[in-house]
C-alpha cells in the first residue's frame, strides 16, 4: 500500500512538471514571434519533446532539433517528416504543423510538444549615402533610421567630396577626452611633486588657472594627498612605537646584565674563598661544587641576557630601517608615477592635435564652412529614403519613406541626398558648430559636463 502511494505521488509530481514545461513552451512560442510571418532565408530553431507515459517523463527528439533555414521555395527540410511549407506562416502555426507531421510519420499516440523561435531574420540591404553599404540581418521593429545606424551612419556630402559626419563627432569626442585626461594628469603631477617634497598643499598648475571646475578637482587631489600622508604617518608612528618598546627592553636588559655581572663577581669571590678553605680542610668539596654550579648558572643567564639584548638592538635597527624604507619607497613610487604621467601628458598632447586634424580633414573647420556658405547660399542637404520591396507576385514596389518607415525582410533601402533651401539662421548655426582651424586659436572650456570646442572669439569675430 505504501509503494502505491509513493508511485501515485511520483506520478503527480511528474504531471506537474509536464504541465509546467508545456505551458512554458506555449508561452515561449507566443512571445517569440506571434504575428510575424516567416519569409525565405529566415532561420528558425526547432525543439521537440514527447511525453513518454511508460517512463513518466519527457523525451527530447534530438534527431530533428536544430536550426533550419527557409529555402527559396519557402520550405524547411526536417528529418523524419521531410519538407514542410513555412513561408507566410507564424511560428505558432508552423509549430502545430510540425507537431502533427511528427505524430503522423512516427505513429505516435499523441502529438509531441513543438517550440519554434526565430534564430535569425532574413537580411535587408542598405545602399547609398551610408558609411558601410551592404547586407544586414533584419531585426524586429527595424525602421529606416535603424538600418542607417547598423550601416555605420550617414555620409555627409560637401561639393565634390564626401565627409563622414561621424568622423567629426569622433574627433571632437577624442579631443574632449584628451583635454580631460590632460587636466587630470597635470593635477596628479602637482600632487605627487608636493608629496615627494613633504608639503601638505600644492598650487594649481599654470596651464589650468582660471579653468572652470578646477578648484573642485584640486580639492579632490588635495584630499588624496592628505589621506596618503596620514597613512604614511600612521605606519611611521607604528615603527616608532616598536623602536620605543625595544629601547625600553634594551634598557631593562642592560640593567639585568649589570646585576648579573655583579652576582657573578660575588660568586667568583665566594668560589675562590671556598677553594682556599677546602685546601685547609675547613670545608668539604661539596660546598665548593655547589658554589661552582651556581656560578655556571649565573654565567649562562648572563649569556641569555646578552643574546636578548643583541636581538632587541637588531629589532631597533630593523624598525628604523623600515621607517626609512617607508619614506624612500613612497618617494620612489611617486617618482615612477611622475615619469608615467610625463609620458601620458606627451601622448595626450599628440592625441589632441591628431583629433583636431581629423576634424579638419572631415571638413569641420571655420574656413570651409565660410567657403561653402559663399559658394552656395541657397542649398542644404536633405536625406531621402527609398525602399524597394518585393511583392507576392514577384514584382517590386517602390516606397518613398522617412526616418520612421518600418522595414521588412528582403527590403532594399536606398539613402539619398537632395537639396532644399536653407535659411540664413540655419547657415549661421551650421557655421558655429565648426571645429577651429588652427590649434593656436583654440579656447577650451574643460568643465566635466561642458567641454566643447570653441573658436577664439577674438580671432573669429569681426
Amino acid at each position: 500500500m505504501s509503494a502505491t502511494r509513493v508511485r501515485s505521488r511520483s506520478f503527480k509530481q511528474a504531471l506537474v512538471v509536464v504541465l509546467a514545461i508545456t505551458f512554458s513552451l506555449q508561452a515561449w512560442q507566443v512571445t517569440r514571434a506571434e504575428g510575424y510571418q516567416l519569409v525565405a532565408e529566415d532561420k528558425i530553431r526547432l525543439r521537440v519533446v514527447e511525453w513518454r507515459s511508460e517512463d513518466g517523463r519527457y523525451r527530447s527528439w534530438e534527431a530533428v532539433e536544430g536550426v533550419y533555414t527557409i529555402d527559396d521555395a519557402g520550405d524547411i527540410a526536417v528529418p523524419v517528416i521531410g519538407n514542410i511549407a513555412a513561408i507566410g506562416k507564424t511560428t505558432t502555426q508552423l509549430s502545430e504543423e510540425v507537431s502533427i507531421a511528427i505524430a503522423e510519420r512516427a505513429g505516435l499516440p499523441s502529438r509531441p510538444s513543438v517550440a519554434i523561435e526565430i534564430e535569425e531574420h532574413a537580411p535587408i540591404f542598405v545602399v547609398g549615402s551610408v558609411q558601410a553599404p551592404g547586407r544586414y540581418v533584419y531585426q524586429s521593429g527595424m525602421t529606416t533610421m535603424k538600418a542607417v545606424s547598423v550601416a555605420g551612419g550617414f555620409l555627409r556630402s560637401r561639393g565634390d567630396n564626401i565627409y563622414l559626419l561621424r568622423d567629426q563627432i569622433q574627433a571632437a569626442g577624442a579631443y574632449r577626452t584628451a583635454v580631460v585626461g590632460q587636466r587630470e594628469l597635470l593635477l596628479r603631477r602637482a600632487r605627487l611633486t608636493a608629496e615627494i617634497e613633504g608639503r601638505n598643499d600644492f598650487d594649481i598648475p599654470a596651464e589650468l588657472i582660471g579653468t572652470s571646475g578646477i578648484d573642485k578637482a584640486k580639492t579632490d587631489e588635495l584630499n588624496l594627498l592628505r589621506l596618503r600622508q596620514k597613512q604614511l604617518d600612521s605606519r611611521i608612528a607604528a615603527a616608532d612605537d616598536l623602536v620605543l618598546l625595544y629601547s625600553q627592553e634594551i634598557a631593562s636588559l642592560e640593567a639585568k646584565i649589570l646585576s648579573q655581572k655583579s652576582q657573578i663577581d660575588t660568586a667568583q669571590r665566594e668560589l675562590a674563598s671556598a677553594i682556599q678553605l677546602v685546601n685547609k680542610g675547613a670545608i668539604t668539596n661539596s660546598r665548593q661544587l655547589a658554589i661552582d654550579r651556581d656560578l655556571a648558572t649565573l654565567q649562562s643567564n648572563l649569556l641569555d641576557l646578552e643574546i636578548a639584548l643583541t636581538r632587541a638592538r637588531q629589532a631597533v635597527s630593523e624598525s628604523n630601517r623600515e621607517k626609512a624604507n617607508l619614506v624612500y619607497g613612497r618617494n620612489a613610487e611617486n617618482q615612477q608615477e611622475l615619469n608615467t604621467i610625463d609620458a601620458a601628458l606627451s601622448r595626450a598632447s599628440i592625441e589632441m592635435q591628431v583629433a583636431q586634424l581629423l576634424g579638419q580633414q572631415a571638413g569641420y573647420n571655420e574656413q570651409l564652412a565660410q567657403m561653402e556658405a559663399a559658394a552656395d547660399e541657397t542649398r542644404s542637404e536633405q536625406r531621402t529614403y527609398r525602399i524597394l520591396r518585393a511583392n507576392a507576385d514577384g514584382g517590386t514596389s517602390v516606397i518613398i519613406g522617412d526616418e520612421a518607415t518600418p522595414l521588412k525582410p528582403h527590403d532594399l533601402v536606398e539613402i539619398g541626398i537632395s537639396a532644399s533651401p536653407v535659411s540664413s539662421t540655419a547657415k549661421r548655426q551650421s557655421s558655429s558648430l565648426a571645429m577651429p582651424s588652427q590649434p593656436s586659436t583654440l579656447a577650451l572650456d574643460t568643465t566635466a559636463d561642458n567641454r566643447h570646442l570653441l573658436g577664439d572669439a577674438s580671432q573669429q569675430q569681426p
